[in-house]
């Protein structure tokens, strides 16, 4: 599934945690690295400095050689050996340049760590980390500086969640969940369990579809969810997970707080299936119905995203025609 992965960096050890796993994962998919680098000369001068905007090109040619010469010696990196890896040096604003690389080079997968130095930290916790995550057609796999997500000999009993809302569109994030599980993962130790929060309703409200429909709603969004994600792991059990060796389990989970609920349900903090679990990942998609649809507009998405410890998995389903 991925044949092109993207890996950005900003010259910053922290940032370089996500070359081990792009590695693995390129090694195990025949994929080919791109190794980048994004100079913002105005983010190093500022833009409003009339001496330093006289010698803005001589600033961004010292530093994209700076970032060139780097990104070299990141490419003669051993984890990258006999890996199809390219360079590319670009200037300006990061995420704009990074977001034209996706669509022009027509990468399957980025890899990036959510710290670094400045400019990076924004990036998960600010307008860049907002724009990744919201306008890449390819899924964004994040690294956490310090929970990362382990692969190989080192991953274990690796368990992957998706949170899911029950729509076609945020099913988008399977596929990409189940091969990175898949390359992760040591054989008969990957799974990936599909979460879906219903949402607790207040009591009058449940009286009153009692009363007039003469309908439990509570009970009746529990069983929709459980038969959905049932179904749905069955599915995927027989089909795609059976193919690539990964396990489906599934567990249905209640809240009045959506996000809170999935990071407390992802973080072991209640148990789920028939433990508490010890998720490596969450995964999810930033548009779907109801409740995910909103993730992208900031209630419920920022939450998950900046608050959640795990490393992530988000994939933003292409927009309608």
């Amino acid at each position: 599934m991925f044949k092109r992965i993207l890996v950005p960096l900003d010259g910053s050890a922290r940032a370089e945690q996500a070359l081990p796993l792009a590695a693995h994962i390129a090694r195990t998919y025949n994929s080919a690295i791109i190794l980048t680098r994004i100079v913002d000369v105005f983010e190093t001068v500022g833009a409003s400095s009339i001496q330093a905007a006289a010698l803005t090109n001589e600033i961004r040619e010292i530093q994209e050689k700076e970032a060139r010469e780097y990104l070299q010696r990141i490419y003669g990196a051993r984890e990258l050996e006999r890996l199809d890896t390219a360079i590319e040096v670009h200037a300006g604003d990061v995420a704009t340049m990074l977001l034209e690389m996706i669509g022009r080079d027509a990468i399957d997968l980025v890899v990036m760590t959510s710290h670094g130095y400045t400019g990076y930290k924004q990036w998960m916790l600010g307008s860049v980390a907002q724009k990744m995550v919201h306008d890449s057609t390819a899924p964004v796999l994040i690294q956490r500086e310090n929970y990362s997500l382990p692969c190989g000999t080192a991953s274990g009993d690796l368990k992957f969640c998706v949170a899911l809302d029950g729509s076609e569109m945020a099913e988008r994030v399977l596929r990409p969940t189940l091969y990175v599980a898949a390359a992760c993962g040591n054989v008969r130790q990957r799974e990936v369990h599909l979460l879906r929060i219903v949402k607790a309703m207040e009591a009058e409200r449940i009286e009153i579809f009692r009363r007039i429909h003469k309908l439990d709603i509570q009970q009746f969004l529990y069983d929709e969810a459980t038969s959905y994600l049932k179904e749905l792991s069955e599915r995927l059990n027989r089909e795609a997970a059976a193919q690539l060796g990964v396990r489906v389990t599934w567990s249905v989970s209640m809240g009045s707080d959506i996000a809170q609920t999935i990071i407390r349900e992802v973080e072991g903090g209640v148990p789920v299936m028939q433990g508490p679990s010890a998720y490596a990942l969450l995964a999810l998609a930033t548009h779907g119905r109801s409740g995910i649809a909103r993730w992208a507009a900031g209630s419920v998405a920022e939450r998950v995203l900046n608050n959640t410890k795990l490393p992530l998995l988000v994939v933003h389903p292409p927009k309608k025609r």
